[in-house]
């Protein structure tokens, strides 16, 4: 089994940032046309495009304890009380266990229903939708997974947040 090549890029203005991870090709050519369209070629003094490590399974990390265990097949379980957290920070904390892995709705309305609340398809993909629209989560072909922004908002405010409620 081959592993697929991934690219991420992140361009930082004074007013906006873009982030771009996916395919190596595709993420170097979208690169490339942004910093044409942008006429930034002239402002970027260094231009590094990194590949990124595809994980095949996600390790717990030490901001994760006491939050999110995993099973056996690497499969996440929230083990924080479910009144401590809303829909969209639990369905936030399993995409950050498990990033840069995708899911679609029916998967995660599975992982959550079976470590925090039943959850519908419907819910999930509401609260995926107003994650969306805030920046925070990426939703491509039916897969969900974070942004960027997505990632800091976890581990910048959910995390800390719970940390705080169940100490």
């Amino acid at each position: 089994m081959s592993q697929e090549r991934r690219l991420r890029f992140r361009i930082r203005t004074k007013d906006q940032e873009v982030e771009l991870e996916g395919d190596f090709e595709y993420v170097r050519d979208k690169f490339e046309t942004l910093v044409e369209s942008l006429h930034l070629k002239d402002a970027i003094v260094q231009t590094r495009l990194e590949p990124v490590p595809t994980l095949e399974i996600s390790e717990p990390s030490d901001l994760l304890k006491g939050i999110v265990q995993f099973s056996g097949e690497g499969r996440p379980y929230l083990t924080v009380p479910a009144d401590t957290l809303s829909a969209k920070e639990a369905l936030a904390l399993v995409l950050y266990a498990t990033h840069p892995k995708t899911f679609g709705d029916d998967e995660l309305s599975t992982l959550l229903g079976s470590s925090w609340k039943t959850t519908s398809g419907a819910v999930v993909r509401a609260r995926a939708s107003e994650l969306k629209r805030e920046g925070k989560l990426i939703a491509e072909k039916g897969s969900y997974m974070l942004s960027g922004a997505g990632v800091q908002w976890v581990t910048g405010e959910v995390i800390p947040g719970l940390k705080k409620t169940i100490q």
